[in-house]
């Protein structure tokens, strides 16, 4: 199993936000992380989630404290 760092990029494999893109924002333990969007899951409310069920995109270079600039520095990773 691959561990995922705060500030990875991740795209969900399983769940019902299969095929969306979060960053991870906090590390729960060796098998679950945090995710957020900055839209549909805020900064202040991370979605928990099991690393099998995330495939890791890439790393943000420095993790925004606001949930705007999140959204705004995934666009890339979406595609729009």
């Amino acid at each position: 199993m691959e561990r995922m760092e705060v500030g990875s990029v991740v795209e969900v494999t399983a769940g019902k936000e299969k095929g969306s893109i979060f960053v991870v924002v906090k590390d729960f333990n060796t098998r679950q992380v945090g995710i957020a969007d900055g839209r549909h899951r805020k900064l202040s409310n991370p979605r928990k989630k099991g690393i099998k069920h995330l495939k890791r995109l890439g790393k943000l270079e420095v993790l925004p404290n606001r949930d705007r600039l999140l959204w705004e520095s995934l666009s890339s990773y979406r595609g729009s």
